[in-house]
């Protein structure tokens, strides 16, 4: 064997191992910070990967852990985990919910999206979104005793409304074809954001964009009022109102009153299954069911309208120091004149 020979070997060898070492890392790299190897949806095949990994933020490779669709669509409980061996690649965690919930429960739970925050979307889909969270209605011949409503929590923001929202509407569509019970559209229809993204100062007699409200004499004297919500009419609206005062910051944060209405068919059908909905009267006479203590649905010509007030924590902590502050129920009335107005549902006849 040649000198030149014996040089070459080892060099030879080297380069192998080069080579192997290069294969096994990119190979890690595939495996751990992409998602080449994984399926194409997770929780039996409800969620789609594609659409996950689009709205979550960073790069990385994506898990899951739960299962598919639960018996009558009861409990179904499934995590989707991003995550990367590389640092600063972003990640997070999304729960995917589907189960029986009261029909308001998107527009009163606290653990839903903030609705002043929320984008909505109504017609063929009935849903919405934030930066947090996102949940769309699945149809009536889903439902047993209670609506059953696909429900979305993210552990980091989402900037993509649009996305967040076709990865619902998508999750939806897939439940309720295997459970047989309805067509969900694959995307949803087109989203309705927040008129700004921070509350801006009301226009008296246009509070909140409804025809005639006022705020002069419902709240302190000298106080600036601010707005935040969807622009008004819409099938599915809100509006919280606050006040710009010295309030502490969570009762800043939580406002002073809150608006909301919706007109959307399947929607008003899952408020009608609130526990303890009964016939009952409107402040000005009509007919209407009572859905709570400051909620009704009235029958419009148009279709039937769900209109609610709540009383925020600004409220409640701004009557202590004004006494001569109105009642709850004068919000109510005040808001009801208003929004038959503006939701045109002003023609039907008292009983």
């Amino acid at each position: 064997m040649s000198a030149a020979e014996g040089r070459t070997r080892p060099r030879w060898r080297v380069w192998a191992v080069g080579a192997v070492l290069v294969l096994v890392v990119a190979g890690l790299h595939v495996y751990r910070n992409t998602n080449v190897l994984t399926a194409d949806r997770f929780c039996g095949e409800l969620v789609s990967a594609a659409k996950a990994d689009a709205v979550l933020p960073g790069f990385g490779r994506l898990d899951a852990e739960g299962d598919g669709l639960a018996e009558g669509m009861k409990g179904t409980v499934c995590e989707i985990e991003k995550s990367s061996v590389m640092l600063g690649s972003g990640g997070g965690t999304l729960t995917v919910r589907i189960g029986e919930e009261d029909g308001d429960a998107p527009l009163t739970d606290p653990a839903w999206p903030y609705l002043a925050d929320e984008s909505f979307f109504s017609g063929e889909v009935t849903g919405g979104v934030d930066a947090y969270e996102g949940w769309v209605l699945l149809p009536e011949k889903c439902w047993t005793t209670k609506p059953v409503i696909v429900k979305f929590a993210s552990s980091q923001r989402i900037s993509d409304s649009n996305g967040f929202a076709a990865l619902v509407t998508d999750t939806a569509r897939t439940a309720a074809a295997r459970a047989e019970c309805g067509a969900v559209p694959g995307e949803p229809g087109k989203l309705l954001p927040p008129r700004s993204d921070v509350a801006r100062p009301v226009s008296e007699g246009r509070v909140c964009g409804l025809e005639g409200l006022l705020v002069g004499g419902q709240v302190p004297a000298g106080t600036q009022v601010l707005e935040a919500g969807q622009t008004a009419p819409a099938d599915l609206w809100s509006c919280t109102l606050y006040l710009d005062d010295d309030s502490s910051g969570f009762v800043r944060d939580d406002g002073f009153m809150r608006y909301t209405a919706t007109r959307d068919p399947l929607l008003v059908a899952a408020v009608r299954k609130s526990p303890g909905t009964s016939e009952g009267e409107a402040p000005d006479g009509r007919k209407a069911e009572v859905v709570g203590a400051r909620a009704i649905v009235l029958p419009c010509a148009q279709g039937a309208l769900y209109l609610a007030v709540e009383a925020r924590q600004q409220y409640l902590e701004t009557r202590k120091r004004h006494p001569d502050l109105p009642q709850r129920d004068a919000y109510f009335e005040s808001f009801v004149k208003s929004a038959t107005e503006t939701f045109d549902c002003g023609t039907t006849a008292r009983h």
